[in-house]
């Protein structure tokens, strides 16, 4: 209890019983052990009143209840956030195969022969005119 073994407290007593006397010696264990029941008494409603007005085991139920709550939460948002990834992972595959099928630069080069006016006809005969600006 008060880190005292037992040789300890055989001394103590043997020294009790000499310095208090055989008379004295019942009447101090009896005084000593009422005392600590009284100290022990005392801590244990202080500790209850403590508990009383603190709601300590309300408190304590409550900070559990929360924790399971916000776990519970924690779990849903990364359940809905791992879903949205692999979402965003299949789109992103999906893409890189389109890309991957249809060459893009084919596309271009079509659209633009479709788009591109005839060229005018230059003739021969006479070279253009310099002009000076």
């Amino acid at each position: 209890m008060f880190g005292i073994g037992f040789f300890e407290l055989v001394v103590i007593l043997i020294v009790a019983i000499i310095f208090l006397g055989p008379e004295k010696f019942p009447q101090a264990i009896i005084d000593l052990a009422r005392f600590f029941k009284a100290v022990k008494k005392t801590l244990n409603e202080a500790k209850e009143t403590l508990d009383q007005e603190l709601h300590i085991e309300n408190l304590k139920q409550e900070s559990l209840e929360y924790k399971k709550l916000f776990e519970e939460e924690q779990h849903k948002l990364k359940g809905a956030f791992d879903r949205e990834l692999k979402d965003l992972q299949q789109v992103q595959e999906d893409l890189k195969e389109s890309i991957a099928r249809a060459n893009p630069l084919d596309a271009l080069s079509d659209e633009v022969r479709a788009d591109e006016p005839p060229r005018p006809k230059v003739s021969l005969e006479k070279p253009p005119k310099k002009t000076h600006v």
